[in-house]
């Protein structure tokens, strides 16, 4: 692949134990980033619980403001891997049918849907994800300091209706963190149980998360990397790692990704 179709996310070694370990990113909610902007619009409060992003860059250039920040100079690495990494799956009427013992409302058109979160564990646990069913979550941070598009209106009236515009969250940040050049992975979610929440169900759901009654299903999620570009992932060793730390980044990759390429830091010896 060529080197823009990369991106690259720094972090600790314990962090890295759980993606090899479980083969998985996980992402966070917006109200549990540094940039405490991020959570808020202009017309709802911390509805950002909502929406989950995982965050990368596309800097090939090691940075030492970044290094600091998320992963350190002794005890972190820099993962590398193919845009848009996750495994997909194919959902077909009869897995649907297997997974569920009652009968479900739910036809898929066409032989199958393909989702990169199976859509057997959306209906489970009583959650559904845009992103997940169109597999169109990569976007390019916009940095900026304009007031509007950092606290976005998302709540549009339309008479006795409205609707919640929380595709419309995460994609932009303050000047201030433009060294990042940040990619990110955006998963809104909505906390509606499509196995038995109506229509009049969903708009109390709504309404509880305009008012800020509602609560996020579930604090973190973790999606799956698929198999191909798991193998092509690459590691960096942060630039003053010790021999231990160096020796376990060493078994991990042996034990759970022998297939990964481990590399030295290009700062070594520099600070």
């Amino acid at each position: 692949m060529k080197s823009e179709e990369y991106l690259y996310h720094y972090t600790s070694i314990e962090a890295l134990a759980l993606i090899l370990k479980n083969r998985t990113i996980r992402f966070n909610s917006l109200d549990k980033m540094d940039d405490l902007q991020e959570k808020e619009t202009a017309d709802i409060k911390n509805i950002g619980q909502f929406c989950y992003i995982s965050s990368w860059t596309d800097d090939s250039s090691e940075s030492i403001p970044m290094w600091n920040m998320y992963a350190s100079m002794n005890l972190g690495v820099r993962i590398k891997l193919p845009k848009n990494p996750f495994k997909v799956y194919v959902n077909t009427d009869s897995e649907l049918s297997q997974a569920f013992s009652e009968q479900i409302d739910i036809q898929i058109q066409g032989d199958s849907l393909e989702t990169i979160i199976p859509l057997a564990e959306m209906l489970s646990k009583g959650f559904i994800s845009p992103q997940a069913m169109d597999r169109q979550l990569i976007h390019k941070v916009e940095y900026t300091d304009d007031s509007e598009k950092l606290y976005p209106h998302i709540l549009a009236n339309d008479g006795d209706h409205f609707m919640i515009k929380i595709g419309e969250l995460g994609l932009y940040k303050n000047l201030h963190w433009e060294f990042q050049r940040e990619w990110r992975y955006i998963l809104s979610v909505f906390p509606l149980n499509l196995l038995k929440d109506s229509i009049k169900d969903f708009q109390q759901i709504a309404n509880r998360m305009r008012l800020g009654l509602e609560k996020q299903p579930f604090p973190y999620y973790d999606m799956t990397i698929s198999d191909e570009t798991f193998s092509d992932m690459e590691i960096t060793l942060s630039p003053r790692i010790s021999s231990g730390s160096r020796v376990i980044v060493q078994s991990l990759i042996e034990k759970y990704n022998p297939s990964a390429k481990l590399v030295e830091s290009d700062l070594v010896g520099l600070i």
